[in-house]
């Protein structure tokens, strides 16, 4: 399947391909936010990066779940070799088939370019992206030449505006003064 460029602007990432699953090409998939069964709603992935040439589609043949993990069976992908190639690839699905939210409740991608300051008033800048790391994301915002990464968790997270368009943190003593 051909994406054009607007396509790829309705894609979200839903999660990461950490490592293959026994010998017959199953893929292990750590989702980014929801529910495993989530999951069982993409018939077709793309794995890589909207906006790279590095990417590829694909027909899921199979969802299963063992814990928080996913696990697909993708259309040609039908050994353990194959299956190990993929790793660490990201999984985006079209932005039409995730879940309603629950009143309060956000996607992480919905936050890119939010403007964002703490409880205090403090204008920290935007958030430009995610780092995702072993047991939770990180925020990056940006403002000038300052750069603040921010645990992406509900500690720090108080409030999330999307009307107005903006995101407001915890004030945490020495997270923001790192960079100033």
């Amino acid at each position: 399947m051909q994406r054009s460029e607007t396509d790829s602007s309705q894609l979200v990432r839903v999660g990461r391909l950490t490592k293959p699953h026994g010998i017959k090409g199953e893929v292990k998939v750590q989702p980014d936010f929801g529910s495993v069964e989530d999951f069982l709603a993409y018939r077709e992935i793309l794995l890589g990066s909207p906006d790279s040439e590095l990417r590829r589609d694909f027909k899921v043949e199979r969802c299963r779940f063992q814990g928080d993990l996913v696990i697909l069976q993708l259309a040609g992908v039908g050994d353990r070799t194959a299956a190990d190639a993929l790793r660490g690839s990201e999984v985006w699905v079209d932005r039409e088939l995730l879940p309603e939210l629950l009143p309060g409740r956000y996607y992480r991608h919905d936050l890119i370019g939010m403007r964002v300051e703490t409880e205090n008033g403090r204008k920290l800048g935007r958030v430009e992206t995610f780092l995702a790391t072993g047991g939770h994301d990180i925020l990056v915002v940006l403002d000038g030449g300052r750069e603040y990464l921010i645990p992406l968790v509900d500690e720090f997270l108080l409030n999330v505006d999307a009307a107005a368009g903006l995101l407001t943190v915890a004030e945490v003593p020495g997270l923001f003064e790192i960079n100033d």
